[in-house]
């Protein structure tokens, strides 16, 4: 059942660019927190072993509201969604501007993941219904835009830290995102509303906490000078996987999973979702850290970092561009191989920890050599993205959205348990940059061996592709 309401006479593109400006601000926003963490570590007295909790419960908030939002927006309207979405990631971003303490931030930050988890797919689905049959035109231009608030992000937040300290990088999200919210219900088509699929609640609770224990314990592992309680540790373990056992057994019953085991069975989409997971964790879980470490070990500025961490993000946008026309004829294996090799040489370059190096006989100053490595990393990026989105889908064409669905969650889980690791690294290491450069070299490695899932023939699994899977009824 479809219930119609009364929509604002709005032309389309005031509504594209309504969208385009509210969700580039909040790319921006996501991108500034990397730059502020030593800052705002220092500010509230806590270590780094809290510190990577920042990170890692927004992530964990996206993906709970991620595997819902879709379904709300079919019960609520994309438009809804959308305004309550801004004005609940105002709200958190306040709380996280205030916060007198880590575990409040760590609050605030989980919050403002489960606000934002929605925006990106609602404002998509608003864009799309103004355009009608020219929606996958205008979804791209959406798409092409929003990446750029990254390449901005880290230089504003860097700016930001610099001149007015780091509860300014979540403080003027709140009049943004109260105003965004505004807007939206003044202005957006209210479109649609159908009678909704359930919900899989327990499945992604079973998810979540699955995650958070295991995050959990790595916390605890990287307690100094030995600390770590064997209870705590074993006990989260535990958790986490009576979690997982819990999660198959709720996935094989429940009429929509948020995990479709049938595709997890499926051996090409099994390789592809474990690229997916071993990528997110060494890139999500190096570059999220990387600004910390940045200043850490070279004893950089807050605007320094972002001004390293900015031009990555330019060359991986166009890179991806590139690598996206040029698929169809370069097929998945090579960019994959290209992306995850050129991964592990950065990441290795990184591991080094080198000052001034002489390069061909020339002094490089240390922010340029970081910055050209950096630039290495968005190429190496944007080189393997595209194909690994795309790749495997030919086994289940029916099921795109699931297939991406899944990549997307897999990927951010992978980064959500790097930055544990790369933690866990820097707390136990001899010095905290020391430690992080050992994580960098391990992640080298992991990048190398990655490479070993990927299909010889890629083209082969098409030709012998079984017959495409219906959707669960």
């Amino acid at each position: 059942m479809i219930i119609r309401r009364s929509t604002p006479v709005v032309h389309r593109h005031v509504v594209f660019a309504l969208v385009a400006i509210t969700e580039f601000t909040f790319v921006m926003q996501f991108s500034m927190v990397g730059v502020s963490l030593q800052q705002l570590l220092d500010d509230l007295a806590a270590p780094l072993r809290w510190g990577g909790w920042v990170l890692t419960m927004f992530m964990i908030g996206r993906v709970v509201a991620m595997a819902v939002v879709g379904r709300l927006s079919e019960r609520l309207g994309a438009t809804v969604v959308y305004a309550l979405g801004f004005a609940a990631f105002a709200a958190s971003s306040a709380l996280c501007a205030a916060a007198p303490n880590i575990y409040v931030l760590i609050i605030g930050r989980a919050l403002q993941g489960l606000a934002s988890g929605g925006l990106g797919a609602a404002g998509m689905t608003i864009v799309g219904d103004s355009y009608g049959t020219q929606r996958a035109r205008a979804i791209g231009y959406l798409s092409s835009v929003l990446p750029f608030g990254a390449v901005l992000g880290p230089t504003v937040g860097g700016l930001i830290v610099d001149h007015f300290g780091w509860r300014w990088t979540f403080g003027f999200n709140v009049p943004v995102g109260f105003a965004a919210c505004v807007l939206s219900i003044a202005l957006l088509p209210r479109g649609a509303r159908r009678a909704g699929q359930a919900m899989d609640l327990p499945g992604i609770g079973l998810i979540a906490l699955a995650v958070t224990a295991l995050v959990y314990a790595l916390t605890e592992l990287a307690r100094k000078d030995g600390a770590a309680d064997p209870t705590v540790v074993g006990g989260t373990i535990a958790l986490a996987l009576v979690a997982g056992v819990l999660l198959v057994r709720q996935e094989r019953r429940v009429r929509v999973p948020v995990l479709p085991l049938d595709l997890l069975r499926q051996p090409g989409l099994i390789a592809a979702n474990a690229i997916a997971f071993f990528f997110g964790v060494c890139w999500q879980g190096v570059f999220s850290l990387l600004p910390y470490y940045v200043q850490s070990a070279y004893g950089l500025s807050a605007s320094q970092a972002g001004g390293i961490m900015a031009p990555r993000a330019l060359v991986m946008v166009l890179m991806s561009a590139a690598a996206s026309f040029l698929l169809p004829r370069t097929g998945y294996r090579w960019p994959l191989l290209i992306g995850l090799v050129g991964q592990s040489l950065v990441l290795l370059a990184f591991s080094r920890g080198l000052h001034e190096p002489v390069i061909a006989g020339q002094l490089v100053h240390s922010v340029a050599w970081l910055t050209a490595v950096s630039l290495g990393a968005g190429l190496a990026f944007g080189a393997a993205n595209p194909a690994m989105n795309n790749a495997a889908i030919d086994l289940a064409p029916d099921r795109i959205a699931a297939i991406a669905g899944m990549r997307g969650m897999f990927m951010t889980l992978g980064g959500t348990v790097g930055i544990a690791v790369v933690v866990l690294f820097g707390a136990q290491g001899a010095t905290i940059a020391g430690g992080i450069e050992t994580a960098f070299l391990v992640f080298s490695a992991v990048m190398l061996l990655t490479t070993l899932l990927i299909p010889r023939v890629p083209e082969q699994a098409r030709a012998h592709a079984p017959r495409p899977l219906a959707e669960p009824r």
